[in-house]
């Protein structure tokens, strides 16, 4: 209530609006009863069950609610239009793409954290330290810096678009003194350019176009018989464009592709990159944690010496979507 305002409300409004312990968790017991009757009844399932074209199109014309509806009935329309018609992921034999299945204690975890429902933009609460503590275990896995510092983002691509932007200020303010977050690209008046492979992810287009340096200005490298970056070419190609007066700025390399799992020869690119002075991302978002593998550890390990990386624990590491993360060396 403000000062001199008095705000009254109907008893009806109060009781339908207004949460008791024993409405929470009478209305709780509903929801967990339909979450484990979903999770428990997927196996006996088909796969994939296409959404209705009657259904989507009741979706599609439904006119703004003028009302609201007892939780109840939201709860039964769930049921009815919503929970037979899954992605398909938390199905046993789905074996579409990269999409991890729902793992029960992340169900519960969402509830928590929707909960407490937190903002990390700052504050001295638990969120800020919990996605803090998140992070230091993402560094200690990756081999990353205690002076790395990152952030907890909604995927992949802006992971990609973050470590991108971090480049193209860095990398602008060394070669050019120009702060491009104060003065913007306008007065560059050269090429700046990013190198990935013909296997990069999607993203690392959309980024570079995002930032403002063009689609024209993505360079995509030719890939050997295991679709890996080949690095004769890359350095041929920043070569060329150094003798045509542009500024190679980023090489955006691959930990583990999502077509073939194709992992970049990260050493060798971080050489490549010392010697010209430029940014290496490693889009680690499907395959870093491979890092765990003693298959893979090695072949991953230098990772640990990229300026940037992003990695999606919504993928191989079960957490709900959605969840990536960026770090980056120079917190």
């Amino acid at each position: 209530m403000r000062e001199g305002i008095a705000l009254e409300f109907a008893p009806e409004t109060q009781r339908r609006w207004e949460w008791s312990p024993e409405d929470i968790r009478r209305f709780g017991h509903l929801v967990v009863d339909l979450i484990a009757h979903h999770l428990t009844s997927l196996p006996e399932r088909p796969v994939f069950r296409p959404f209705p074209p009657e259904l989507a199109e009741r979706f599609l014309d439904a006119g703004l609610p003028l009302a609201g509806q007892a939780p109840e009935e939201i709860l039964a329309a769930f049921a009815r239009d919503v929970e037979p018609y899954p992605f398909g992921n938390g199905h046993p034999r789905f074996y579409g793409w990269v999409n991890s299945p729902p793992a029960v204690i992340g169900i519960f975890a969402e509830a928590l954290a929707a909960a407490m429902n937190p903002s990390v933009a700052g504050g001295n609460h638990a969120a800020t330290y919990v996605e803090r503590q998140v992070l230091h275990w993402f560094r200690s896995l990756l081999g990353f810096p205690a002076s790395s510092m990152g952030l907890l983002v909604s995927g992949g691509s802006m992971a990609t678009l973050t470590g991108l932007a971090v480049a193209r200020h860095v990398q602008l303010t060394a070669r050019l003194g120009i702060d491009v977050r104060t003065s913007g690209l306008q007065g560059v008046g050269r090429r700046l350019l990013v190198y990935t492979s013909t296997e990069g992810h999607s993203c690392i287009r959309k980024a570079v176009e995002l930032l403002g340096l063009g689609s024209d200005n993505l360079r995509v490298v030719p890939v050997d018989t295991q679709r890996r970056m080949q690095v004769h070419a890359l350095e041929t190609a920043i070569q060329q464009d150094l003798e045509a007066g542009h500024i190679p700025i980023a090489v955006a390399a691959s930990a583990g592709t999502v077509n073939s799992g194709a992992i970049d020869p990260l050493a060798a690119l971080r050489q490549l990159c010392d010697r010209f002075g430029l940014w290496l991302h490693v889009d680690g978002a499907y395959g870093a944690p491979a890092i765990l593998s003693k298959w893979y550890r090695e072949e991953i390990a230098p990772i640990a010496l990229a300026d940037s990386v992003a990695l999606d624990p919504h993928k191989w590491l079960y957490v709900p979507v959605e969840a990536g993360l960026v770090l980056i060396r120079d917190g």
